[in-house]
């Protein structure tokens, strides 16, 4: 979960809860030895629907909590919204409040949704509908054309726990977050390539092995991946190197320019002149990107013993989801289809 720390109820806690295990069970013997069996059965009911109603009220003030912190970021997030659009005058970058057209690379569906869906698709489908990059800053940074702005997203771990205090649409809301996505622009299309294939070399991560092998064979570009607390994982997209994070009211000026200087960093240590032999003849004109994250709170999953830490995951799987229009059928579309397909 990432909106608030769930907690469990008061109740389940230890050592209060084996003390109400032991009273109710006390009650329970005692009732039915004093006063019979339906005294028992009207006791055991009127305990059952007790404990239904305390974890009813919990479960609805996790919601509002949840809705409070959401509320907060909301607030936060138009603050640094502000501080981007007076740093891009300072500074003379390019600044746009929303891009759609950019955001249509990056999880935004343009579809008509219609009412017979129902909640949980037309929340989903709505969001996609609806999406657009915020706070666009455009600039340059070490000879590279750098684009940073700031995407929406539904966590729908958040939503598979948030949905059971509520509506489906409720769940949806407070369970939002901004997710900062930095671009570099590179001066020629490359193959897909995740920087998770630095400890899990599988073809998901990608679309070239032996390009892989050169850009990874490069120590600052390995230092990148390895040297860095908590992980940072980015993936080359074509023409675009492409990395975010995930944050409740979106990385502030100094933090995005920073990720937009060490993205540069890695841009700038590839071997160019080796990866001329691997240049895309015919790049997709709008691709759907991958997009990963560090999820630095969760348990890491170690292919690689040498390895201290990768705990990245591809957003796609829980942060971006869309519902694309197919004839008569809605169907699910994760952004993370790989590599753009």
């Amino acid at each position: 979960m990432n909106r608030t720390p769930y907690r469990e109820s008061v109740l389940m806690r230890e050592p209060l809860k084996s003390i109400l295990v032991a009273l109710s069970l006390v009650s329970f013997f005692a009732v039915g030895g004093l006063f019979g069996a339906t005294a028992l059965g009207v006791f055991f009911a009127l305990w059952c629907v007790s404990l239904l109603y305390a974890g009813f009220r919990f479960a609805r003030k996790l919601l509002r909590e949840a809705e409070e912190d959401r509320a907060r970021s909301v607030k936060a997030h138009a603050a640094v919204m502000a501080d981007r659009m007076m740093a891009a005058q300072r500074q003379g970058f390019a600044y746009e409040a929303s891009s759609a057209e950019l955001a249509e690379g990056f999880g935004r569906i343009p579809q008509d949704v219609p009412d017979r869906l129902i909640e949980e698709e037309r929340v989903i489908a709505r969001h996609a509908a609806g999406l657009v990059a915020e706070g666009v800053l455009r600039m340059e940074v070490d000879g590279f054309p750098v684009t940073v702005f700031d995407l929406e997203v539904i966590n729908y771990d958040d939503v598979a726990d948030l949905k059971r205090r509520g509506s489906y649409s409720r769940a949806a809301e407070a369970a939002k977050d901004y997710l900062t996505v930095c671009v570099v622009t590179l001066p020629v299309p490359l193959p897909y390539l995740a920087s998770a294939w630095l400890f899990d070399r599988e073809a998901a991560h990608t679309a070239d092995a032996d390009f892989a092998e050169v850009v990874m064979s490069v120590p600052l570009v390995r230092q990148a991946v390895l040297d860095v607390e908590p992980p940072w994982p980015w993936s080359v997209q074509q023409d675009r190197l492409i990395s975010c994070e995930l944050s409740g009211a979106g990385l502030d000026v100094p933090a995005a320019l920073a990720l937009a200087t060490r993205l540069t960093q890695v841009a700038g240590a590839f071997p160019w002149t080796d990866l001329e032999r691997f240049r895309l003849s015919a790049p997709e004109p709008r691709p759907q990107y991958t997009l990963w994250a560090s999820l630095g709170q969760y348990t890491p999953v170690i292919h690689n013993p040498w390895v201290r830490r990768w705990d990245a995951q591809e957003i796609g799987r829980s942060g971006l989801r869309a519902y694309r229009s197919h004839s008569e059928v809605l169907k699910i579309e994760a952004v993370s289809v790989h590599p753009s397909t």
